[in-house]
């Protein structure tokens, strides 16, 4: 499953520095870019395939039958990546996804 997130101002100029280093910080892996993409895998995330550029867009394959433990570990690494990477808290982002939801809305 796909998601896109939009950087914090001023964050996007050295954003892939920065998803590098959310990688590393919050999963613990030696993560690289190649082609603006990196692939991942992390406890019950089977493959999270990260692609930068205008914005984060970030997908996952998760993986189904794990401890309850390590898919609350992983979810808490996950969202410490997103707040590191783009900038925004998960309360920042809900309130983005929320008002971009609304305007698509409105568009209709």
């Amino acid at each position: 499953m796909a998601q896109e997130f939009t950087f914090k101002r001023g964050l996007k100029k050295d954003a892939p520095k920065r998803v590098i280093e959310a990688l590393k910080t919050c999963f613990g892996v030696d993560a690289r870019l190649q082609d603006d993409e990196c692939v991942v895998s992390y406890g019950a995330l089977k493959k999270m395939r990260v692609r930068v550029g205008e914005t984060l867009v970030v997908d996952t394959e998760s993986k189904r039958d794990v401890p309850e433990e390590v898919a609350i570990d992983t979810n808490a690494r996950f969202r410490c990546f997103l707040d590191k990477a783009t900038g925004y808290t998960t309360k920042q982002r809900a309130k983005k996804a929320q008002e971009a939801a609304k305007r698509a809305a409105d568009d209709d």
